[in-house]
């Protein structure tokens, strides 16, 4: 079987993240290059839009994020208020939050919820995250948002 990284997926799918600024968004077609902006209701996160010169679908995904996060990988510890250390894959990081995927075998348990707070450990780059304190913002599935506590 054959790794396919999520980014391949989405230039193959005609699938594009674009960010949104004040509901606003700048589409900018992938086939022809023509640009649109587009009002964007607060609680949408995707959106197809189909292109008014070429008549192309493109799929947006809607990053309405202040601050850009930027791909990471490596394993990282999460240390919980009760001394458990628990090990998973950082995603993604950015200078006030960061995403993080649990193994199969630790979603069946989920030791976190909501509101949670948390640390980091890093034992290949004790710099990437700090010192700094952390709290679960959004729980799918396997992944898990987390926000800087300041």
């Amino acid at each position: 079987m054959e790794f396919v990284h999520y980014t391949d997926r989405l230039r193959e799918s005609k699938t594009k993240v674009f960010r949104v600024r004040s509901n606003r968004m700048q589409f900018k077609c992938p086939n022809c290059g023509a640009r649109r902006n587009f009002a964007i209701p607060q609680n949408l996160r995707r959106k197809t839009i189909q292109c008014h010169k070429c008549k192309q679908n493109t799929k947006c995904i809607l990053d309405k994020r202040v601050h850009r996060r930027t791909s990471q990988g490596g394993r990282i510890d999460i240390l919980l208020g009760n001394g458990q250390a628990i090990e998973a894959n950082i995603i993604d990081i950015s200078p006030t939050g960061l995403g993080v995927k649990f193994p199969l075998s630790i979603k069946r348990k989920q030791p976190l919820k909501l509101g949670d707070r948390v640390e980091f450990r890093c034992s290949w780059n004790s710099r990437l995250l700090g010192h700094g304190r952390y709290v679960v913002k959004n729980i799918s599935e396997r992944q898990i948002g987390f926000e800087k506590i300041r």
